[in-house]
């Protein structure tokens, strides 16, 4: 599993769907998680007024085609651009917006948040690492991907169809691409 600490946080709530230009996650954080970040989140988290109540443990993640995420809570909004710098690295550039809650409870909400995500990028950095060492390995060969991976199918899929040379089982030749 890519993300065993939302999976943790969110337990059986956690959904994903994949459309051809976004992708969509989710879910409701519980109060039974194993960390104490998680668990302080959930503790601490103060009732936001403009929100219904299905809205103030839910935790939704949009990515838009090609490199382009939001994720929506009840404390924060997170924005994220990917920006590629070669075959190998990613430029992450991140900012959250909030409205203004000087309310000590939203502080430490807004404080866990974070931590939380950063946890969550921790283990998208590990797993991309792996992937990285495996497709350098000369025994690297394309396999399927995993019917519970459906944003990563609808990803692979989308980059195929805009770049057939994706597709291909061996590297392209060096200037395939006419640059």
């Amino acid at each position: 599993m890519a993300h065993p600490g939302l999976k943790r946080l969110f337990g059986s709530s956690y959904g994903i769907e994949a459309e051809p230009h976004c992708d969509k996650m989710w879910g409701d954080i519980g109060a039974g998680s194993g960390a104490w970040s998680e668990r302080g989140y959930s503790k601490l988290k103060p009732h936001v007024a403009h929100l219904d109540d299905a809205a103030q443990d839910r935790w939704l993640y949009f990515k838009l085609w090609p490199n382009t995420a939001f994720d929506i809570c009840a404390d924060q909004i997170d924005f994220m651009q990917f920006l590629p710098v070669s075959a190998t690295e990613t430029l992450i550039r991140e900012i959250s917006y909030a409205l203004p809650d000087d309310r000590r409870e939203m502080r430490a909400t807004r404080y866990l948040d974070w931590r939380i995500n950063r946890q969550v990028n921790a283990e998208d950095t590990a797993l991309v690492a792996r992937l990285q060492a495996g497709m350098a390995s000369s025994s690297h060969v394309q396999g399927p991907l995993g019917a519970s991976e459906a944003c990563l199918r609808a990803f692979a899929g989308t980059l195929r169809a805009a770049i057939p040379e994706a597709g291909q089982a061996q590297r392209p030749q060096p200037g395939w691409f006419g640059g």
